[in-house]
């Protein structure tokens, strides 16, 4: 299994759609894939140049008027060969790192109210996303023909940021009765 950064394989699957430029993989990875992966315009501008050294990509100068030139990046045969490649691998578990929980761990060293207020303000941030994908989803649902390949894959993963997003609202219901309960037997 392949070692190299996965930032090479997001960029790869980014201009198997289409050219773009690194601005343009970086709106998309925000505005499209941000549920399940980002990356930042250092990683991308990193590997882009890579990549052009390793001729999976070809990087074209693009006049836009009066602003300066434009590099758009679009994928080569070998860069297809490579993406097809790592595709047919088996997904790697990631053990994902999460703030909260860790501050959690430890929350009897930190006033109640304190962990109250880390759940609430995380409640907050997931109802906004969640309003965010419900959104992206139905802006989808209008723009992108049924027809469109990718439409039912790129739903997927929103779908599963939703689900994941209420489960993580559910949770943090749980968590705030039980920090509010030991509030409560704390001013006994």
């Amino acid at each position: 299994m392949s070692r190299k950064s996965k930032t090479r394989y997001s960029i790869l699957a980014m201009l198997s759609l289409k050219p773009m430029s690194g601005y343009d993989m970086k709106q998309f990875t925000k505005e499209v894939m941000s549920n399940f992966w980002s990356e930042s315009y250092g990683q991308i501008y990193t590997n882009l140049k890579m990549l052009v050294e390793e001729g999976l990509v070809t990087a074209t100068e693009v006049a836009e008027g009066k602003k300066p030139y434009k590099t758009i990046y679009e994928l080569t045969g070998r860069g297809s060969q490579v993406l097809g490649e790592w595709l047919c691998e088996p997904v790697s578990t990631q053990v994902p790192r999460d703030e909260l929980s860790l501050k959690l761990f430890v929350g009897p060293l930190i006033p109640l109210e304190v962990s109250l207020q880390h759940i609430l303000t995380h409640r907050e941030q997931h109802e906004k996303q969640l309003a965010e994908l419900r959104k992206a989803i139905a802006r989808m649902e209008k723009e992108v023909p049924d027809a469109a390949p990718h439409k039912a894959y790129w739903l997927s993963g929103s779908r599963m940021g939703i689900l994941v997003r209420e489960a993580k609202l559910k949770w943090c219901d749980e968590m705030e009765s039980l920090i509010r309960g030991k509030i409560n037997q704390s001013k006994k």
